[in-house]
């Protein structure tokens, strides 16, 4: 059975999400606009593994954060919770925009950290982010005639690719008008983050994995170039791998995180 709950940190309240079972934790941290409800599926597949699922503040039941916080910060509040649930070592796992944070705890908490698991990190130049970033959008925020409701219902359909899912699709599309402010304020964070400079630091056996029509694969092979013992699959979903391609997923996870 999944539980949720909240903890606090310095910045507000974040909600989670969580599984009981055996052996070392798993944290999950989801991508933008999604929340960690993207996990369950996941979850359920890894049961009787302790798995902890975290909104990221400004994202689902999560706190929304004033300013303009940069990835240090949203990885700062996101120790304080897996510190305040007295989870003092475990896998950590991030899709996309939870990949950059995941990478980020992996340099701030070393020894906490036993392994990272990565779905489409975003390993580009500071050039490809350039020419990236003018064909990202993430404004849905409210309209008057309600044009927004259906920027978001083709963001969750046809960009992240719930397509004909009206399941999947509906949820991902109520993640993403929640967080049409919050969206705005990460991708400026992730803009202005290095995840190849991180990656470059980190110590843990990694695992990449991403689909072929995920928005991050053109920088997928780029994980080997810089880490060749880092261990890379080819998984598939879009841009919504987790709950489009679970058992595969799960199964590759599993391999990689019992040989460590």
């Amino acid at each position: 059975m999944i539980k949720k709950g909240y903890i606090d940190t310095s910045g507000g309240q974040c909600h989670y999400r969580y599984i009981e079972g055996q052996g070392t934790p798993i944290v999950f941290l989801h991508q933008t606009p999604s929340s960690s409800l993207m996990f369950e599926k996941l979850m359920h597949s890894l049961e009787g593994m302790n798995a902890v699922a975290i909104d990221t503040p400004g994202f689902g039941q999560s706190f929304n954060p004033l300013d303009q916080p940069m990835i240090k910060d949203y990885s700062s509040w996101l120790i304080e919770a897996i510190n305040s649930l007295e989870i003092n070592h475990y896998h950590l796992f991030g899709h996309h925009t939870g990949a950059s944070i995941a990478m980020q705890i992996s340099l701030m908490e070393e020894r906490s950290v036993k392994s990272l698991t990565l779905v489409g990190p975003f390993l580009a130049t500071a050039e490809e982010k350039i020419k990236m970033k003018k064909n990202i959008s993430s404004h849905w925020s409210p309209t008057k005639d309600g044009s927004h409701l259906k920027k978001a219902w083709h963001l969750a359909g046809e960009i992240l690719g719930a397509k004909n899912d009206l399941d999947l699709r509906q949820r991902e599309t109520l993640d993403a008008l929640r967080a049409h402010h919050s969206a705005e304020q990460i991708h400026h964070a992730v803009w202005e983050y290095s995840d190849i400079d991180t990656y470059k630091k980190i110590q843990q056996p990694c695992l990449i994995m991403c689909a072929k029509d995920d928005v991050m694969y053109p920088f997928f092979n780029r994980a080997k170039e810089i880490k060749p013992n880092s261990q890379t699959q080819i998984i598939l979903g879009k841009n919504l791998e987790l709950d489009l391609d679970t058992e595969s997923i799960a199964n590759k996870f599993k391999g990689f995180i019992n040989k460590i």
